[in-house]
């Protein structure tokens, strides 16, 4: 049994109860009267860890579906020190018969908004029952401020915003959730699991990290874990792109060339040109052939080719990322995307800059550096960001290190997290355009390298996968994660075979491919059919 960090009165026991549904020798139960006597309920000051000033639970409704089975849904919210912060709103659902189990829904970009906590987890497969359908208790949080439009992150200028939003709501809607579970069914959560894709997953690692007694496993999708990385290299890439009268930009059309030549190049890499660049890091050892193919000739310029001044600034910012001569969370470098490995670069529709930039005419990632530094960094009425040099960002550099800490999941020793049992399905796509997953790949090797290979196999599993972007893409994969989490937990076996399916509204859907822990990728076999995951194996070269 995990240590919770409330001291909760009851204990559960728990059975082996076959793959991926182990559960109470005896069910805990709760009727509408149970669920609708929580309203009201008061989370007393010292029933939550971090600093508040308590809260309550403002409505618990009964619900009866098909979906999802009879249930009470717990509306409630966590109150703030700052009288100028905005409380963190929380939902749990608290299924009729309990597993003994929870499981935490991560948010997506600046948050301000409670996740869905009825659907599957992240990419999950959908042929199953939902979480709370197989009696899980669901449960996530707005991360404490309401939601802005077009992307906006003001509430960053509230200190106890920023740090609810890097960290504290986490553990806050955590302790929120268990006291009123243990009101509810008179018994505490013996298993807790985390999951989320982006912002969801690095709040995912972050629980891991901050809260290792308390979680018992993570699936983590494509994270922000370097989000100081990810938010700088928008800067940038501002600064390669809009600099010198926008002398980096060049037209869609030429973008949309670039990758489609890279799919050309790079699909047979597998095996199979199945519309996939399955084998990436091999595609990087010739995609450099793309831009000198389309490089201009001498004495050409036009918006049909790439200039060098194009090729130095955006290629390079793109494909390369950039390093800093300070650290941000232990790293000093943020790498490329694979944008010449079949990804589109984002770099706007049009050459003019305008301040503030929006996503769309201007390159999205630049339009959420701007959100990020005017917010997070510097408030000031005449902030210029492209005159802001993150390579020797001055009077701003102390405080780009402070965020660091405050919002990055970036540490290397996760021993207190295996020592109590705890366990992370890690996972990328290769064609992600929001957060590279070489940051993935360069955060897992760091963890190696700080842990040995030994320690880290005992609690992680890193997939890559070819053709997830940020949720959906070329092959949005279905994969259950979650069975192969929990029977790793409680029955200690580690995920093996697991078959992801792809689920893009396509021709291609139901296609099946195997799960390969990185470095591997599905190669083809040389025969069946290529839409069989039978047909291929998990090859490394």
């Amino acid at each position: 049994m995990r240590k919770l960090r409330l001291s909760l009165s009851v204990a559960c026991v728990i059975v082996g109860a076959g793959f991926g549904a182990p559960a109470l020798a005896q069910e805990a139960s709760l009727s509408q009267q149970d669920c609708e006597a929580l309203a009201g309920f008061e989370l007393l000051v010292d029933a939550i860890e971090l600093e508040t000033t308590g809260g309550v639970v403002d409505s618990a409704t009964w619900m009866e579906t098909d979906s999802h089975g009879t249930y009470c849904e717990v509306m409630g919210s966590i109150n703030p020190v700052d009288p100028q912060a905005w409380p963190i709103l929380w939902q749990a659902n608290l299924p009729t018969k309990w597993n003994g189990k929870a499981i935490q829904y991560g948010g997506g970009g600046y948050n301000g908004t409670i996740p869905n906590t009825l659907r599957h987890v992240q990419l999950g497969l959908t042929t199953t029952a939902t979480p709370l359908a197989q009696g899980y208790v669901t449960f996530g949080g707005d991360s404490g401020h309401p939601p802005e439009s077009g992307g906006g992150a003001a509430f960053a200028r509230n200190h106890e915003a920023l740090v609810n939003y890097g960290y504290a709501h986490i553990g806050k809607t955590f302790d929120a959730m268990t006291t009123v579970a243990e009101q509810a069914y008179g018994e505490a959560a013996d298993l807790v699991y985390f999951s989320g894709g982006s912002t969801g997953g690095r709040e995912g690692l972050t629980a891991a990290m901050r809260w290792p007694d308390s979680y018992d496993g993570v699936i983590t999708y494509y994270p922000s874990a370097h989000f100081m990385g990810l938010r700088l290299w928008g800067v940038a890439l501002a600064d390669a792109i809009y600099s010198d009268d926008s002398a980096g930009w060049f037209p869609p059309e030429l973008v949309d060339t670039i990758a489609e030549r890279a799919i050309e190049l790079c699909d047979p890499l597998d095996g199979a040109e199945d519309g996939l660049v399955s084998n990436p890091a091999a595609c990087r050892a010739v995609s450099s052939s793309i831009v000198d193919d389309l490089r201009c000739p001498e004495g050409q310029e036009d918006e049909t080719c790439l200039n060098q001044t194009q090729i130095d600034r955006v290629i390079g910012v793109y494909h390369e990322g950039y390093s800093l001569p300070y650290e941000l969370g232990g790293l000093s470098e943020y790498p490329g995307y694979n944008s010449l490995e079949g990804v589109v670069m984002n770099i706007g529709t049009q050459a003019e800059f305008i301040n503030p930039p929006p996503s769309g005419p201007n390159a999205h990632h630049v339009n959420r550096a701007f959100q990020f530094t005017t917010n997070f960094v510097d408030t000031s009425e005449d902030f210029d960001l492209l005159a802001f040099d993150i390579q020797s960002p001055g009077e701003h550099q102390e405080r780009l290190v402070e965020l660091a800490e405050i919002i990055g999941a970036t540490e290397t020793d996760l021993s207190d997290f295996s020592n109590s049992g705890g366990k992370i399905i890690w996972i990328h796509g290769t064609d992600d355009p929001s957060i590279t997953p070489w940051s993935s790949v360069a955060l897992v090797d760091r963890i190696r390298d700080d842990m040995g290979d030994e320690a880290v196999d005992e609690f992680l599993r890193f997939y890559v996968v070819p053709g997830l972007a940020h949720g959906g893409g070329r092959f949005s994969p279905e994969i259950d994660t979650l069975a192969a989490l929990d029977n790793w937990v409680e029955n200690g076996v580690p995920p093996a075979g697991m078959i992801m399916v792809d689920g893009t509204d396509s021709e291609t859907r139901g296609r099946t491919r195997p799960v390969c822990e990185y470095p591997a990728f599905p190669m083809y076999s040389g025969d069946g059919d290529i839409n069989e995951a039978s047909s291929y194996h998990c090859a490394t070269e």
